[in-house]
């Protein structure tokens, strides 16, 4: 989306995860991802993008669930390594930024005691309407609270926290002696077509899925399985890339020239054509699953 600004500035809404957003300090590194350190030193800085992302994914709560075509198929390749019911009839869990109920819904029929979890109020509202027998509230996976689970959920999450370390040791406390965790995102390379063009910096500490595991250890946690699966998405056209983005409420507003960004989605068209021959383009992925066991 495009709003007219001053005379030789619009307003851009780009993808957060491509494009550098004015900050007085340095979240990321440069694209394809170096060695990244698994624990950040201070304050844990998965609070400022989250507070950002927070506005976009409750502003566009409304057109998540139709946009949400590369979420849709992470959820379902991650409900692939869920237990059998049977298993986890009687036990309690949580889900953690749930969004609206995307893999919440491959949840809902193994648990009586499932709540989900989500910083925006409007996804929870939606969530509520769309799954009224599971226990939705209003919080922040970061610093969740209450009681210990059983089991702990999260799907296209936690590429956003910037140290996990802190934050998967945090959710190791809320985890019951023998809980499990059972989590999906995307790690390195992901977006790399939209990056060589943009420009060398993300906010997103993209981390291979090695360094993921290695978060897990760290924070105490017994890596039970962890697998990658490369994902190429197809889009009718670059602009139609750019709108998923948006629609999705992966976005932060920044100042950008019309120009540059019209180049932006100009270069994107010509150089990522998809290959069989439609008038479409191509968005490559990596989608990683990691279950872990407490200690």
């Amino acid at each position: 989306m495009i709003v007219v600004g001053p005379p030789f500035v619009v307003r851009a809404t780009l993808l957060l995860a491509i494009i550098h957003p004015p900050m007085p300090y340095q979240l990321s590194l440069p694209f394809p991802s170096r060695d990244v350190p698994t624990t950040s030193p201070g304050p844990n800085r998965c609070d400022h993008q989250h507070r950002l992302l927070n506005l976009a994914f409750n502003k566009r709560a409304g057109s998540y669930a139709r946009a949400a075509v590369v979420q849709r198929r992470l959820a379902a390749w991650l409900a692939e390594w869920l237990e059998p019911a049977a298993r986890v009839d009687d036990r309690s869990a949580v889900e953690v930024g749930a969004g609206d109920g995307l893999f919440t819904k491959y949840l809902a029929p193994r648990f009586r005691q499932l709540s989900a979890i989500d910083v925006s109020p409007c996804m929870v509202d939606k969530g509520r309407l769309r799954l009224p027998r599971v226990a939705w509230r209003v919080g922040d996976a970061w610093q969740l609270d209450g009681e210990p689970v059983d089991r702990l959920y999260s799907a296209s999450l936690l590429h956003w926290c910037d140290a996990p370390v802190s934050v998967l040791r945090h959710w190791r406390r809320l985890t019951k002696p023998g809980g499990r965790m059972l989590h999906g995102f995307y790690v390195a390379p992901t977006l790399a077509e939209w990056h060589s063009i943009a420009g060398a910096y993300s906010p997103v500490n993209w981390r291979s899925p090695s360094q993921w595991e290695a978060c897990f250890r760290e924070a105490g946690w017994r890596v039970l399985r962890g697998e990658a699966k490369r994902h190429v998405q197809q889009f009718a056209s670059a602009r139609e890339l750019v709108r998923f983005f948006h629609l999705t409420g992966a976005i932060t507003p920044l100042q950008m020239p019309i120009a540059n960004l019209r180049r932006l989605i100009g270069d994107y068209q010509r150089k990522f054509a998809s290959p069989i021959g439609a008038p479409a383009v191509t968005s490559t992925w990596t989608f990683f699953r990691i279950e872990a066991a407490s200690r």
